[in-house]
């Protein structure tokens, strides 16, 4: 029997428990970030424009149009709205989308450092390849235009000198991986700092991916 689709409720629920979990690990401050999840077919429910993630509540999370992002219910959506829309056209698989800004890994882009790939075993089994979309003016269709080319490919993205994005099949696999990006790129740097920081061979990545189960995209 299939498992019955969350309610609209539980769905608010949820996504306001990932913005706080994000607040409480340093991944957003202030009014940063925006996290949005499908409801049904052809909605989407996303945080507000403007408002602090740790002190987010369910109803004042904006339902819009999935393809237009016209407001349904609610006051204004977040200003990285076309950046959600963007993902959800392109990846009819995914559910979910968090945008992030984790210190780390935004620290790696601006310093022009490789990716945190094939590090450790997280890296390869939860993250996949990390693709670097360009830097684009937050709030503009310059970011769609800087991701597009890298979605059908990637389910993390670095957006360089800005944040992070991470897409799931429900929202806690995305926070997930946005929460095991930043692990990683920590240890990235740590490792930098003790002397180098070495990818896994092929040969090791190929044996951990079997282990897991987990095809390469």
């Amino acid at each position: 029997m299939a498992r019955a689709a969350p309610s609209e409720a539980q769905l608010r629920r949820e996504l306001v428990g990932v913005c706080l979990r994000l607040d409480e690990r340093d991944l957003i401050g202030a009014g940063e970030g925006n996290v949005s999840c499908r409801l049904g077919e052809d909605r989407l429910l996303v945080t507000p424009a403007g408002t602090s993630k740790g002190s987010l509540r369910p109803a004042d999370l904006v339902v819009v149009d999935g393809a237009s992002g016209k407001v349904r219910r609610g006051g204004r959506a977040s200003s990285e709205l076309r950046m959600h829309l963007a993902v959800y056209a392109s990846r009819p698989d995914v559910q979910a989308v968090v945008h992030a800004h984790p210190i780390t890994a935004i620290a790696l882009t601006v310093a022009g450092l490789p990716t945190p790939n094939d590090l450790v075993p997280e890296a390869s089994v939860v993250l996949g390849e990390v693709a670097v979309a360009r830097f684009a003016t937050p709030g503009t269709d310059e970011i769609p235009r800087a991701i597009s080319p890298l979605l059908a490919r990637h389910d993390v993205l670095l957006l360089e000198r800005h944040g992070a994005l991470a897409l799931g099949r429900t929202l806690q696999e995305a926070l997930d991986r946005m929460e095991t990006l930043e692990r990683v790129a920590r240890i990235a740097a740590l490792a930098r700092l003790l002397g180098r920081a070495e990818p896994l061979g092929a040969e090791a990545i190929g044996k951990v991916l079997a282990a897991a189960g987990v095809a390469r995209r």
